[in-house]
C-alpha cells in the first residue's frame, strides 16, 4: 500500500491510494476546515510505502488535478505489481535518475529492463571486498593474498561506483543497462549478467559466436575468464537443481544449447530428476549430465509395469508377455530388479541409470 502524508498548518493526515478525486477533496476539506475564506497550501509532506525515495517525485503533485491523481494512481498500482527486486531496482533507478516529477517516476516504473542490479552489493565496501576477493578481474584487482588486510576496500569500492554510474539500493548496486547488441531470434534458456572493470554487459545464451564476440568487444576484453559473472537467470526449477560454482561463459552456452534441445524433446523433468539422482557438485557436472543424458531413463512406479519391463529388455515380445502372465509373479520381479539396477526414487519420479546402476544412496537420496 502507498500513501500521501498531507499537512496544512500544523494539520496532517493520510491518503491512501490508489484514491479517487472525490478522496482528495474530502482530504482536502479536511484539512482546511475553518479557512475557507482565506488561500491555505496543502504540502505532500512525505510518502509511505515499499520505495523509500519516491518523495522527490512525488512531492509537488497537484492533488487538485484529475490527470496528477490518475498517475498518481497508475503509480501506486505498478508498484504493487513489483516484487521485491522489482521494487529494489527500482528505488536504485530513482536515486539514479536524480529528482524528477510524477511522469518521470512512472517512465523509470515502466522502463525497470533498462537498469539492471548485482544483487547483494549494497556498500562501497562489499563493492571493493567482490571485485578485490571474490572476482579479482584482469591485472587491476588482482593483489597478492597476505596484502587484503590492508586494503581500504571502501575507497577501491567508491572509484568503482563512480566508473560504473551506479547507486545503491537495498537490494543490490543498480546501474543503466549499456546498449547491447541486437540479438539473433530464437527462445533463451539462460542469461547472464558479466562484469570486467567498468562495463558490464547482460548476454542471453545460447547466443551465436558473432554475438560472444560483441559481448567480448562490449566488456573490453579478451576473453570471458578477464569478466566475472554476477548474476545468472535462468528456469526456477533448473536454478534450483544447477550448482553454478565454476560456470563459465563458454559452458553456460552449451548448456542453453543443452537445455534447449531438451526442452524440445519434452524431457525437461527427466533432466530435473536426473540431476536430484545425482546431486551434481559443480556447473561442469551438471553439464556432463545434460550431454548423457541418454544414458538415464525414467521408470514407471507400478511394480507389475516395471516387471515387464524387464521381460521386454531381455527381448521377449507382447505375445510371450501375455502367454506368461497367468504364471509369473510380475510385481516381485519389478521389485527384484528395481534393487539391482539401482532405480533411485526422485520427487518427479523413479529414475535409473543405464551404463551402471547408481551407487547406494546417500543421506537424503532414495533408492527403490
Amino acid at each position: 500500500m502507498m500513501l500521501l502524508y498531507l499537512e496544512c498548518r500544523g494539520r496532517g493526515m493520510a491518503l491512501d491510494l490508489p484514491a479517487t478525486c472525490n478522496d482528495a477533496a474530502r482530504a482536502i476539506r479536511d484539512l482546511t476546515a475553518g479557512f475557507e475564506d482565506e488561500f491555505v497550501p496543502i504540502v505532500i509532506s512525505g510518502v509511505g510505502g515499499p520505495v523509500p525515495n519516491l518523495y522527490p517525485y512525488i512531492q509537488h503533485t497537484n492533488l487538485t488535478s484529475e490527470a496528477d491523481i490518475q498517475r498518481l494512481n497508475r503509480l501506486a498500482e505498478r508498484i504493487d505489481r513489483m516484487s521485491a527486486e522489482e521494487r529494489g531496482i527500482f528505488s536504485g533507478a530513482l536515486g539514479l535518475e536524480g529528482a524528477g516529477g510524477l511522469e518521470d517516476a512512472l517512465h523509470i516504473a515502466d522502463n525497470l529492463h533498462q537498469y539492471m542490479v548485482f544483487p547483494q552489493i549494497t556498500t562501497d565496501e562489499e563493492l571493493g571486498r567482490f571485485l578485490v576477493t571474490t572476482a579479482p578481474i584482469t591485472g587491476k584487482f588482482l593483489f597478492p593474498e597476505e596484502v587484503h588486510p590492508y586494503l581500504d576496500y571502501s575507497k577501491i569500492g567508491a572509484a568503482q561506483r563512480d566508473t560504473l554510474g551506479g547507486v545503491y539500493s537495498p537490494y543490490g548496486l543498480v546501474k543503466r543497462r549499456e546498449e547491447a547488441p541486437v540479438q539473433e531470434e530464437g527462445p533463451k534458456t539462460i542469461v547472464l549478467t558479466l562484469m570486467a572493470l567498468e562495463r558490464s554487459d547482460t548476454l542471453a545464451l545460447p547466443a551465436s559466436a558473432e554475438r560472444l564476440a560483441q559481448a567480448k568487444r562490449a566488456l573490453e576484453i579478451e576473453d570471458f575468464s578477464q569478466a566475472v559473472i554476477v548474476c545468472v537467470e535462468c528456469e526456477p526449477q533448473l536454478i534450483r537443481q544447477i550448482p553454478m560454482d565454476g560456470i563459465t561463459v563458454e559452458g553456460a552456452n552449451e548448456m542453453a544449447l543443452c537445455l534447449q534441445q531438451i526442452k524440445m524433446d519434452g524431457e525437461t523433468v527427466k533432466y530435473c530428476a536426473i540431476l536430484e539422482a545425482e546431486q551434481p557438485g559443480t556447473f561442469a557436472e551438471a553439464l556432463g549430465i545434460a550431454r548423457d543424458r541418454d544414458d538415464y531413463e525414467q521408470v514407471p512406479e507400478d511394480m507389475d509395469a516395471y516387471g515387464r519391463q524387464v521381460i521386454r529388455r531381455a527381448g521377449a515380445g507382447d505375445e510371450v508377455i501375455d502367454t506368461i502372465a497367468g504364471y509369473m509373479d510380475f510385481a516381485q520381479l519389478g521389485r527384484d530388479s528395481m534393487a539391482e539396477d539401482g532405480v533411485r526414487r526422485t520427487e518427479l519420479g523413479l529414475v535409473r541409470r543405464l551404463s551402471r546402476p547408481f551407487p547406494k544412496p546417500e543421506a537424503g537420496q532414495a533408492m527403490m
